[in-house]
Order: structure tokens, then C-alpha cells, then sequence
């Protein structure tokens, strides 16, 4: 997957990227509950020495897009399911309603799943697992480069 943006910080080795959100990230409408603009920031490692203003090309490999939604919704899912089947056989070893106990055990162990995915988000983040990274700065116009377009 490929995004265009600005570099419009630089923290160290990171840099911070303005980046317009493309089609494909509009319609997934994950961050639509809350009030988002058509802009989002990204901090990402600065590989290629990028300055403030430059323009950039990200690319996120499709390995990890796949793993990092298989992480968001596979999981939860998977937790669902289990919590539903083990609150089924639960009830029945006590007697209680059994739609009742595997809907409220499914739905705690979902919730809980997300509390686990989000609690290793400094991980993924300290290993730079699903952080896109610079692979062209597209615009800096120095020493015979030529601009590409973009």
C-alpha cells in the first residue's frame, strides 16, 4: 500500500508526515465515530534524511497490512466465538441459561481481547511492525534531482 504526504516535523529520527487520506482508508471508516478530518499525522522513522516540507512516498507491505487485520479482527472474533462456546458449556455444567452466560462471556472476552491488542501497541510500535516506511522523497528539488509529479 502506497501514501503520499509532507513532512512537517522533525523529532530526532522520526519525522512527522501530513498525509491525505486515500480512498481505500476512507472507506474502511474505522475512525469515523469520532470526528476526523481528511488529514491524518504519522510519525515514522526518517530513513532517507527527509527535511520539513518535503513530500514523501510511504509504502506499508501487503504482509503486514494482512497481519495487522488479521491482529484487529480475527482475534476479537476468534475471542467472541470461544466465549460464546465456553459460556454455552459453562451454563450447562450450572444450571444456568446458556444464551445468556455465553453472550455476556463472549462479549467480556472480546472486550478483553481489545484491552490485550491495545496494550501491545507499545510493542508493535517499538518494533516498527506496521509502521509505514519512506521508500522516495518525491519532491526535493536539489543537485539535478528532477520532481516526480506527485
Amino acid at each position: 500500500m502506497k501514501e503520499y504526504g509532507e513532512i512537517i516535523e522533525l523529532q530526532g529520527d522520526k519525522t512527522v508526515i501530513k498525509i491525505k487520506r486515500s480512498s481505500a482508508c476512507a472507506s474502511c471508516k474505522a475512525c469515523s465515530i469520532g470526528t476526523c478530518s481528511d488529514e491524518m499525522l504519522i510519525t515514522v522513522p526518517n530513513s532517507l534524511n527527509g527535511k520539513a516540507g518535503d513530500y514523501v512516498e510511504l509504502q506499508l507491505g501487503s504482509d503486514q497490512v494482512l497481519k495487522a487485520s488479521a491482529i484487529s479482527y480475527l482475534i476479537p472474533l476468534s475471542a467472541l466465538i470461544l466465549g460464546v462456546a465456553g459460556g454455552y458449556a459453562f451454563a450447562g455444567k450450572f444450571d444456568w441459561n446458556p444464551e445468556l452466560t455465553g453472550s455476556i462471556s463472549g462479549l467480556l472476552l472480546m472486550v478483553l481481547s481489545f484491552f490485550i491488542i491495545k496494550g501491545m501497541e507499545p510493542k508493535f510500535k517499538k518494533e516498527n511492525q506496521f509502521t509505514p516506511m519512506m521508500v522516495k522523497i518525491i519532491n526535493r528539488l536539489q543537485k539535478g534531482e528532477v520532481e516526480d509529479g506527485k
